[in-house]
């Protein structure tokens, strides 16, 4: 049942995946155009937002999570009300299609900055050198970023723009940096309020906007307007599709034991190192023929891989270590608390013993109050004589496990020695119900049925004088067991 689940496609991200099909068809075969395009979007923010409140409602509880998620739903209703603005004005005004309002790029703007500024504020993991590898990786991810946004945005507007073309290219690269900004420090600090593959998801919509566009009509050279809108249209797609993954990731996880936090060096550094190397040899490959260049570019490119290569490789031998390292740490910790338990537990019963009932006391603040019932059982030596010493401790066992169901969940039930007893309990020391418990017949397993009794002796005093706490309640117990000679004794039957 569990695999067939598994192998079952969900239904929101198959019908997403056949959205982004239909998304292609359309635009590249059939008649869409800017009103079409301006729709979609609105439709894909209305999507962002709806998302954002499911996962702001499944994060309850968590503080920060859910201020990021409802973050992420004010810049879904930013968006749509501007992408929706632009589609209402490219409906009666074809021509205001293709170039977005100043209104519809304030507001998608706002919708950007409030979700930096949610990012910027999310606490970050980490402390001292540990944080400063962060920085760096962090800075290592957002040159590569600005190397890209540089070729694939900036350059051509520098080169050949006009001022409000650079303004604007020069603005969505900004933005860009600050969510890139956001997103390492959330997914390389360990504090992100999502997983791995969603955070990596989202994070390619995100670049996808702002340069998708742009890249393909670069690299293929085609402007057509169709293969623009579908470069523009998919990548935001990716937002949608991230939140589902993350809603269907914390609903496996609340099904499932946590496991525990692995270790991993973030490889996110490298991969920005060898997309700006094999970017260097695209560059090369279109704008030099001279060989001297091709060499030295080819070599650092080379060299480059080499050493990631080797860096990788050291990545991967110390997450080894570290897993045989926690392996052996639980290992250790269960050894410890098996001898604690042994230590503090009778091996019989599994009832505390007298070290722990001595280290239980010795816990109590002196001027409280504390309760006593020493037990000792009537008529336990025949069982032993008649059916052996392994009846006896079948008996031993029930007797235990009535005890340590009477008792309540603030008393220590004890087995002090032998067939003898006790309870330790907050406050005075009620015996209601114990005797009666203790005295019902005990099956024997293809013997008897047999019956033994119990002499109950209470005290209330202070935990600071265990002693004489522990000599009242025996002086109770002989009592009670005097008190109980004259009645009729006991029997265990066939």
């Amino acid at each position: 049942m569990e695999l067939r689940r598994r192998l079952t496609p969900d239904p929101v991200l198959a019908g997403l995946s056949l959205f982004s099909l239909a998304l292609v068809g359309w635009f590249l075969t059939g008649p869409g155009g800017a009103t079409v395009s301006w729709a979609v979007q609105t439709a894909l923010d209305v999507t962002i937002a709806v998302g954002a409140w499911r996962l702001a409602r499944l994060n309850t509880g968590h503080r920060h999570a859910r201020r990021f998620w409802l973050a992420v739903l004010a810049t879904g209703v930013c968006c749509t009300l501007g992408d929706g603005f632009q589609t209402v004005l490219t409906l009666f005004d074809q021509a205001a299609g293709h170039q977005p309002h100043v209104v519809q790029t304030g507001l998608v703007v706002l919708g950007m900055l409030i979700v930096v500024v949610a990012m910027v504020f999310h606490p970050l993991g980490g402390t001292g050198r540990q944080r400063l590898r962060l920085w760096l990786d962090a800075a290592t991810v957002l040159a590569g970023v600005a190397v890209f946004l540089w070729y694939f945005l900036l350059a051509g507007v520098v080169t050949h723009g006009n001022r409000t073309d650079l303004a604007g290219a020069a603005a969505t690269s900004a933005v860009m940096l600050l969510i890139t900004v956001g997103l390492l420090k959330l997914m390389l600090g360990g504090t992100a309020p999502f997983a791995r593959i969603p955070g990596l998801v989202a994070a390619l919509g995100v670049a996808g906007t702002a340069v998708a566009a742009s890249t393909v009509t670069l690299v293929t050279g085609n402007d057509d307007p169709g293969v623009i809108y579908v470069s523009q249209l998919l990548p935001c797609l990716l937002m949608p599709v991230s939140m589902r993954l993350q809603s269907l990731h914390m609903r496996r996880a609340a099904t499932r034991p946590a496991a525990p936090a692995r270790r991993r060096s973030s490889r996110l550094p490298y991969a920005a190192v060898v997309a700006v190397q094999l970017l260097l040899l695209a560059a090369l490959l279109g704008h030099s023929g001279d060989l001297r260049i091709w060499g030295v570019a080819v070599g650092a490119v080379t060299i480059t891989g080499l050493v990631l290569s080797r860096q990788t490789a050291a990545f991967t031998d110390n997450e080894r270590l570290l897993s045989e390292l926690d392996s052996r740490m639980a290992e250790v910790h269960e050894l410890h608390d098996e001898l604690h338990h042994r230590a503090t537990h009778d091996a019989l019963t599994g009832l505390a013993n007298r070290s722990l009932f001595e280290q239980r006391l010795g816990e109590l603040p002196a001027g409280a109050e504390v309760g006593l019932l020493l037990i000792d059982l009537d008529g336990f030596k025949p069982v032993n004589d008649s059916y052996g010493h392994h009846a006896g401790d079948q008996v031993l066992v029930a007797v235990a496990e009535r005890l340590a169901a009477w008792t309540p969940p603030d008393g220590l039930a004890v087995r002090l020695g032998g067939d003898e007893f006790a309870v330790l309990l907050p406050g005075p020391a009620p015996a209601d119900g114990l005797v009666a418990a203790l005295e019902r017949p005990i099956m024997l397993p293809g013997t008897a049925e047999v019956t033994v009794g119990a002499s109950v002796g209470r005290a209330t005093g202070s935990p600071a004088d265990a002693t004489h706490l522990l000599r009242e309640a025996d002086a109770a117990m002989y009592r009670t067991k005097a008190e109980r000679k004259s009645a009729k004794p006991l029997s265990f039957s066939m």
